[in-house]
């Protein structure tokens, strides 16, 4: 699967053009990608299926975007969902429901990601086929608890256990059950018939597929960091979504690609989709999220509108 947002065939005119003329060949990133770009982007922004589902779909289909991960609202009326989600359908691409908090991984609060799974259960048999959720993805990041360095090994118990029950569990949904998790997950082990393992490891054992967040804005450390879990994907035959950060970041420099232009983003998703594209559980890039990505978009799009007056 190899991402193109612009043809690379022109990509010696386009350098002469861009001197002259700035901005000229983001023209090309507003063409209708080929089937073969997979993309997937989260969508926390719930109320926006309510007013702008047919936008979000338009442009998502226009970049390539063939799965959604759409957070979860009670505030939203199920007659939302199914809009949005028979919507999506007609233009083939896939729902995800998303939900998590950190607390989830708690016994105390494992009830609610059981209830986030019923949920989606009621909802899915309650609705036309093409109205589904077609997966689920759990972001639950335990590690911005207050009390994860003093308490870690505890949490990461209550953790795995939590994910156990919710895996169990979603055997009555048949859909994918996936999870968001760090790109250093690897870095904590776990004891596992007598032998420490990582915990990346046991959670793509567990989970039909996992979406890293790998936030760094180089192509190549994004697929450094990714390429272990990559790997033991690949030997688990399970798929992984490789997520990159287009929103302001607050952990410092090299995170996101927020202050980056669209060509520079443009050429660092390509780099990374022929990297990762060498292993067969790379499903696609993970966009986070739908909002800062359209904005980014847009606005050079208005830019280079503005150039051309």
């Amino acid at each position: 699967m190899k991402i193109k947002l612009f043809n690379l065939k022109y990509r010696g005119r386009l350098l002469i053009i861009i001197g002259v003329i700035p901005l000229v060949s983001l023209l090309f990133l507003f063409r209708p990608p080929s089937a073969s770009e997979p993309k997937a982007t989260w969508l926390w922004n719930t109320q926006l299926i309510e007013d702008h589902a047919e936008e979000i779909i338009s442009f998502a289909k226009s970049q390539g975007a063939k799965v959604i991960f759409l957070h979860i609202s009670q505030n939203i009326d199920n007659e939302a969902y199914r809009q949005f989600i028979s919507l999506a359908s007609s233009s083939k691409i896939e729902v995800h429901a998303l939900n998590g908090k950190p607390e989830w991984a708690l016994r105390e609060f494992r009830h609610e990601g059981d209830a986030f799974l019923l949920w989606v259960k009621t909802y899915n048999e309650a609705v036309d086929p093409k109205e589904r959720f077609t997966g689920v993805q759990y972001d639950v990041e335990p590690y911005l608890l207050k009390n994860w360095k003093k308490d870690q090994a505890s949490i990461v118990e209550q953790w795995m256990e939590s994910v156990r029950v919710w895996i169990e569990y979603s055997q009555g949904i048949e859909v994918p059950i996936g999870a968001a998790v760090p790109f250093w997950l690897h870095e904590i082990s776990h004891p596992a018939m007598g032998v420490d393992i990582p915990l990346s490891e046991w959670m793509v054992d567990k989970f039909d597929y996992l979406a890293i967040m790998a936030y760094r804005n180089d192509a190549e450390r994004v697929y450094d960091i990714s390429r272990l879990i990559l790997a033991e994907s690949d030997r688990k035959k399970k798929n992984v979504w490789v997520g990159i950060e287009l929103g302001k970041s607050n952990e410092g420099p090299g995170v996101s690609f927020h202050d980056k232009s669209v060509i520079s983003f443009v050429n660092e998703t390509n780099k990374l989709e022929k990297l990762a594209g060498r292993h067969t559980s790379f499903s696609g890039i993970a966009i986070h999220s739908y909002d800062t990505w359209y904005n980014k978009l847009m606005l050079t799009k208005t830019a280079l509108n503005n150039e051309n007056k």
